[in-house]
């Protein structure tokens, strides 16, 4: 390697190659650390097993170790391999190559309709690559929970329009991108800064007028002694009850939940019918055998909207907008750094004084920041279950601990969550602590 690595296109390439092999070994590895726990804890644990039977315990342990093993060879065969050998023999740069004799006419020459091929192809290209890994997961990997498929050509309506909504969405993204980087020169990474704060803020703003229509649609609350409850609750800390928001969800095997989101005047605690016990109905003649007895009772619904309580109490909104925040510039800056960094593209196979705007977000996002993103994505996942401890906390204090104890162990059998995993695992990758740390948190509190 030359003294000088950061001049040198191949210094560099090495360095990405491996900055995409060690990531990707350091995912399977903690993959591997979980299939061992799940091979060794062939009981359910006796905390859960009232809730757990020992039969859908089974399927899903076999069906968790199925799919973990099916994702370490597809990572190993297509993402490092595959990954390695794309970067190495200069695939980007072959098929911009290619997207450029696409360009039939004068106009098509110009580098944000070249882009916008180059990524039409390279969308292509991945979803060829993932094709056989959907195959055999769709006809392999048995789900715990079998839904009836649509009819074939409501399938292929719906291929036919994500496509044509894909391609339009690709092309005004791409060549706002191109434009923004050419007008703005040097001060593009600044620009592409407030563009994601601008979105940001957009989203934020849409979303609590979003989220009814997107899940289901609000319905009124059916059980009156439910509705004192929370009343009870929501004045005892000062939320407004106007704001718990039930939701009647479009899909009956969508898990039961209820989130917090959203500041000031625009806060909203949704609740997913599927929580209620009896998808809170009164008249149970029209639910499925399935749905009979799935959800909570009203004591631990109330425990659950305690918890949601504790993260609007805590501000833990503000706080993962600041976080986001800092993770973003830190982000922006590095690329900044990198971004007008020729060798970068040479290493890649561009001749020199060649470096497209798309290719350069592509490889330095991709690939170039994968350690800064990897240890950034550990942050906010470790932030995120420091924010599920506290909300657990606030509940307790509340007086809720023993509801949200059975609330936890009854939503994990309903969802079909498996309750045991590696703790090194579950913290690179699990955004909530699983049900066993949460429990063992809520112990502690009563000493």
């Amino acid at each position: 390697m030359s003294a000088n690595f950061w001049d040198d296109p191949q210094s560099i390439l090495y360095i990405i190659i491996a900055f995409l092999v060690l990531d990707n070994l350091w995912a399977i590895y903690l993959l591997l650390r979980d299939i061992l726990v799940v091979y060794k804890t062939q009981q359910v644990p006796n905390v859960i097993s009232p809730y757990l039977p020992q039969e859908l315990y089974d399927k899903m342990r076999v069906y968790k170790i199925h799919k973990s093993w099916f994702t370490i060879v597809q990572t190993l065969l297509m993402v490092v391999i595959l990954g390695v050998l794309e970067l190495y023999f200069g695939f980007y740069a072959w098929l911009y190559g290619v997207a450029g004799k696409c360009a039939l006419a004068k106009w098509m020459e110009h580098e944000a309709c070249v882009s916008v091929i180059f990524v039409l192809l390279l969308s292509l290209y991945f979803w060829l690559k993932s094709l056989p890994a959907m195959i055999y997961e769709g006809c392999c990997i048995r789900s715990l929970q079998p839904r009836p498929k649509p009819p074939w050509w409501s399938r292929i309506c719906c291929f036919v329009v994500d496509v044509i909504l894909g391609v339009a969405v690709t092309t005004v993204v791409v060549v706002a991108l191109v434009y923004m980087f050419i007008g703005l020169g040097s001060y593009a990474p600044l620009g592409l800064y407030f563009q994601l704060l601008i979105l940001t803020m957009i989203i934020f703003l849409l979303i609590p007028f979003l989220v009814d229509p997107f899940f289901g649609r609000r319905v009124p609350m059916e059980n009156s002694n439910l509705r004192t409850q929370l009343e009870n609750l929501t004045r005892q800390v000062g939320f407004p009850m106007s704001q718990v928001r039930v939701i009647r969800v479009h899909d009956p095997n969508t898990g039961s939940n209820a989130f917090f989101y959203g500041c000031c005047c625009l806060k909203r605690i949704v609740i997913f019918d599927t929580l209620l016990l009896n998808r809170g109905k009164a008249d149970t003649s029209q639910l499925s055998p399935e749905e009979l007895g799935r959800g909570l009772a009203d004591p631990l619904v109330v425990a659950v909207v305690a918890h949601e309580l504790g993260h609007w109490r805590n501000g833990h909104f503000y706080k993962a907008i600041l976080s986001f925040q800092v993770h973003l510039i830190l982000t922006i800056l590095l690329f900044a750094l990198l971004f007008g960094h020729g060798p970068i593209y040479q290493a890649v196979g561009f001749a020199p004084g060649l470096q497209p705007i798309v290719v350069g977000c592509l490889i330095i996002f991709g690939f170039v920041l994968t350690p800064y993103m990897t240890l950034a994505n550990f942050s906010m996942i470790n932030i995120t279950r420091c924010f599920e401890y506290q909300a657990d906390e606030f509940a307790y204090r509340l007086g809720y601990g023993g509801e949200l104890r059975q609330a936890l162990l009854k939503l994990y059998a309903d969802n079909l969550a498996f309750p045991v995993s590696d703790p090194c695992y579950s913290r690179w990758n699990h955004t909530h602590p699983t049900m066993l740390d949460r429990l063992g948190r809520l112990e502690e509190h009563r000493r």
